[in-house]
């Protein structure tokens, strides 16, 4: 199949919604030492904001954050510490290719625009495509099945020994829109490694979502 056809099939692949709330089962390893089980619950309004809070045992919040195009605040309950940061801070950890659009896209398992570009490399494979993309230091790939739903996507900068990537299972159709109901994200940097294997148990689309966003008065800025 001509790589022009392979990607027009795989864009068409692209979520539509204007909201979206699920809640997750995660198991979070951080650093390769700490070692979570919590819940999350995700909320994002599409293009302006990614609203999440991590509980564990009996439900207690541990963590709530809120990340905008602009913006990235943490909230830690365990430390009374909070983040108030631009969204570049995010780049100390996971480098200088990912914008709001991409993480949206990451979390929601869609394409990420950066994949068709100049450059992109399709090869077909038993189980569908593998698409491959560079631009300046930045390594794009990505893994469709037979029906052009991704499975896997890795954004890397291998001289900065920086990667991302995202795993899909268990796709299944809510609200008109093919959602992995298991993901699985990593994060290699100098500064950090981080695995979340989240599964969802509950997917909501469309309706209205809140935002709460508080830091207490007695809470101080993390260094």
């Amino acid at each position: 199949m001509a790589k022009r056809t392979v990607v027009d099939q795989v864009t068409r692949q692209r979520l539509h919604y204007t909201t979206f709330s699920g809640r997750a089962r995660s198991n979070l390893t951080i650093n390769e030492k700490e070692r979570y089980d919590v819940t999350a619950n995700v909320r994002v309004v599409h293009g302006e904001a990614i609203w999440i809070s991590v509980t564990a045992i009996m439900g207690i919040e541990v963590a709530r954050v809120l990340i905008t195009p602009d913006s990235i605040k943490v909230i830690n309950r365990l430390t009374s510490e909070y983040v108030n940061e631009p969204f570049i801070y995010l780049h100390h950890f996971t480098g200088n290719g990912l914008d709001f659009a991409t993480l949206e896209k990451l979390l929601m398992g869609a394409v990420i625009d950066q994949i068709a570009g100049d450059n992109l490399e399709v090869w077909r494979g038993a189980a569908g495509y593998m698409l491959q993309r560079q631009a300046n230091d930045l390594q794009y790939e990505m893994h469709v099945d037979a029906d052009y739903q991704t499975r896997y996507t890795s954004i890397a900068a291998s001289a900065r020994g920086e990667q991302l990537e995202a795993y899909y299972a268990d796709r299944r159709m809510d609200g008109g829109n093919s959602f992995p109901n298991q993901i699985e994200i990593s994060i290699a940097a100098p500064q950090l490694s981080l695995q979340s294997a989240m599964k969802y148990n509950k997917v909501v689309y469309n309706e209205k979502v809140e935002l709460p966003f508080t830091v207490p008065s007695r809470y101080t800025e993390a260094q």
